[in-house]
């Protein structure tokens, strides 16, 4: 019986990283935005200034830093936040959702305990 309450606890995990992709996806807003500036920073990380098109009533500047240049000034490039966090700014080309072999082996996991426990 443990195995099978184990097992229904996994796909619940599993479930719930889904769930939590989707709901995060579908609140994501893309937008062009324009590199005004690039400064380096200790340790190997450029701050980049963003100029984005507003989408509602957020900043219409933002930055973004990664390990290395990644903008050029006066580039354009697509980007992506979640608007209850509009101060975290990922290029959307470098982050997708995310790939579902976690989520099914987590449910893999839960099925193969369920499995087991039903198993005598």
């Amino acid at each position: 019986m443990s195995r099978f309450v184990g097992g229904a606890l996994w796909l619940l995990i599993a479930a719930g990283v889904a769930v939590g992709d989707l709901l995060a996806y579908r609140r994501r807003v893309t937008t062009r935005a324009v590199c005004v500036s690039v400064h380096d920073e200790p340790e190997g990380i450029v701050r980049h200034h963003l100029e984005r098109v507003p989408v509602a009533d957020e900043r219409r500047s933002v930055l973004f830093r990664t390990k290395g240049p990644s903008v050029g000034v006066g580039r354009a490039v697509t980007i992506s936040y979640d608007p209850k966090r509009d101060h975290e700014v990922f290029l959307a080309d470098r982050h997708p959702r995310i790939s579902w072999q976690p989520v099914l082996a987590l449910a893999g996991i839960g099925v193969a305990l369920i499995v087991m426990g039903l198993i005598p």
